[in-house]
């Protein structure tokens, strides 16, 4: 079973060079103008030091390596939800005022490996995760709803392996559920045959199921639920649509994490909720497809990790990779670039970008210590524009 990856994901990406100098504005290169419309603010609302003081009084290195990954916005345009690495394995839920003046730490009493998928409610009373936690020697990844009113918190799912869900328009939740077994092929070797299968569920938001809606192998990655619930856009390892390993694969678990990344196919797809079938929108490699964001049922935001580097000032080193935004039109399969640079300078990635309920700002996080002349260092950012993603 894949497992939520949320601090570094390296890949190759592609896209338009937009490049416009802007002295005037910003006094340097504007790397987010369109035709459509332009940024008309970038406001850093918080360092990344002031949210390590909420986790240890003591200064050293290791707040060097504290990462964002996942962002989202209230509907009433109130707070933020975000979670936070801080090198170890080891992962924390936070919540941001709109101002970024007031940031409290999710009082839930469990180490998480890691937090993602971040979604607050459509009531904007609670903000849902996935959470994945140790048990003895078991595993999971589950479902939990927090209350940042009194800062209690409840299990959607329990004892299971989801991974990935979103919130349905009426405010059900859709979400994925692996299952697997493995056994060994070879007694001095960590190598084991695993199959896995996965079921897509509805169910009501205290995680009551009311029906599953798609059985198979496919992993919905980074799903997201477009605004009239008809479709839901995902990332994909493997063709939806040809499968070739149908939930069996022979694993090594004894190969290092570290070492080259390969540059494997990945698909960015469709599923039609009523259909129940399957659209490849664009073929792609790893990193191409990041952080998915609807912004109209035929438009979808999307992050690109390239090979390049930028500049990190605290170590003294390049940092891989750099970033691009971009967005999707799902109808004719069409994208453009609209932050970001594939000549130098190169641009670092705006990690885990959620919108504004009126689709005129973004909140991000920088996990580098890089500067454009517009971002100034590590920590959250609110990049504002002129006019609205989209408009009805």
């Amino acid at each position: 079973m894949k497992t939520l990856h949320l601090s570094i994901i390296i890949g190759a990406g592609i896209g338009i060079v937009v490049v416009i100098l802007s002295l005037v504005l910003f006094g340097g290169y504007d790397i987010f103008q369109t035709e459509n419309f332009h940024a008309v603010k970038i406001e850093k609302l918080v360092d990344y030091e002031r949210i390590w003081a909420t986790i240890s009084p003591q200064t050293g290195d290791q707040k060097n390596y504290i990462v964002t990954g996942d962002f989202d916005w209230s509907h009433d345009g109130k707070f933020v939800a975000f979670n936070m690495g801080a090198g170890a394995p080891i992962s924390y839920l936070y919540t941001m005022d709109a101002n970024g003046k007031e940031i409290t730490p999710a009082n839930i009493p469990i180490v998480f490996n890691s937090v993602a998928y971040i979604h607050i409610s459509p009531d904007n009373n609670s903000v849902y995760f996935i959470g994945q936690y140790n048990v003895k020697n078991d595993t999971y990844q589950d479902i939990f709803r927090y209350y940042p009113s009194n800062q209690s918190y409840s299990l959607i799912t329990k004892n299971s392996h989801v991974n990935s869900f979103d919130f349905m328009p009426d405010g059900n939740l859709v979400y994925l559920e692996t299952h697997f077994n493995s056994t060994r092929l070879e007694k001095y070797k960590p190598i084991f045959l695993v199959h896995s299968y996965a079921v897509l569920w509805l169910a009501t938001s205290d995680g009551n199921k009311i029906k599953p809606i798609h059985n198979g192998t496919q992993l919905f990655e980074g799903m997201v639920t477009s605004p009239n619930g008809d479709k839901i856009a995902f990332v994909s390892s493997d063709d939806p649509l040809h499968p070739s390993s149908n939930g069996t694969d022979v694993v090594n678990f004894g190969l290092s994490l570290g070492g080259p990344i390969r540059n494997e196919s990945y698909y960015f797809t469709t599923f039609d909720m009523s259909t129940k079938e399957f659209t490849v929108i664009k073929k792609g490699v790893n990193g191409e497809f990041w952080n998915l964001k609807w912004v109209s049922d035929d438009q979808i935001l999307y992050e690109t990790l390239t090979n390049q580097c930028v500049q990190d000032k605290t170590i003294g080193e390049q940092s891989c990779p750099a970033g691009l935004l971009q967005m999707m039109t799902i109808s004719d399969h069409s994208s453009q670039v609209l932050y970001g640079n594939q000549v130098e300078p190169y641009t670092s990635p705006l990690v885990g970008a959620a919108i504004s309920a009126d689709k005129r700002s973004l909140v991000f996080g920088i996990n580098y210590d890089y500067s454009d002349g517009r971002i100034d260092g590590k920590g959250i950012y609110e990049m504002t524009f002129d006019k609205p993603f989209y408009s009805k």
